[in-house]
């Protein structure tokens, strides 16, 4: 990869933007270089001359996806004022930090898991979702912590909510993040299992 001059860096950053819109409407599957190029107005040229292959613009454009989409968790996290909640008010921010607070039709959450599904099926991408689900959890700790319920297992709590996305999706009733919501309340409202001490 040559050294790029100010006007190699503003094309290769529209490239990976227009990979990126197209990851988000279509998933990793939808970036190739020709799609790439005829989205931007670019010659496809372009597309290849500033990525090693097509492995490389695919996780170029799902990174900058998914960085975004981080941010704006972190923001939200960051807005949230630190006050005890019920389970039902801090159930909501929970839900809005693991699925996005603008998601809330049935549509748009079955798009978002087929999308890391989608990038799940390709190994380089995996790292960035990896990378992406630790940051998520990070904010997700803060939000718990800001509305009074420190020390919930996370990755349990967003297991749960994954599967209860996943089934309402499945039975198809529109019900997704309401039944998302729904598990967040009970499971905070149930004492924690004691941990087996060692013999």
């Amino acid at each position: 990869m040559p050294r790029l001059t100010a006007k190699g860096q503003a094309r290769r950053a529209a490239i990976v933007e227009t990979a990126a819109q197209l990851v988000v409407t279509g998933g990793p599957d939808a970036v190739t270089h020709r799609a790439v190029a005829t989205a931007s107005g670019l010659p496809l040229a372009a597309t290849t001359y500033y990525f090693d292959g097509l492995d490389d613009l695919r996780a170029a454009a799902v990174e900058q996806t998914l960085q975004v989409e981080a941010a704006r968790v972190e923001r939200l996290v960051g807005a949230l004022p630190r006050r005890s909640r019920s389970a039902a008010a801090t159930a909501e921010h929970v839900v809005d930090v693991v699925l996005g607070p603008d998601r809330r039709g049935d549509a748009d959450l079955q798009s978002l898991y087929e999308r890391f599904l989608a990038c799940g099926r390709h190994p380089a991408l995996r790292p960035l979702l990896r990378a992406a689900r630790a940051r998520i959890d990070t904010a997700l700790r803060e939000s718990l912590d800001r509305c009074g319920q420190p020390g919930v297992d996370v990755p349990t709590l967003v297991a749960l909510i994954d599967g209860s996305v996943i089934s309402a999706l499945v039975e198809g009733d529109g019900s997704a993040r309401q039944r998302a919501e729904q598990a967040v309340v009970a499971a905070l409202g149930r004492p924690a299992a004691p941990r087996s001490r060692p013999a």
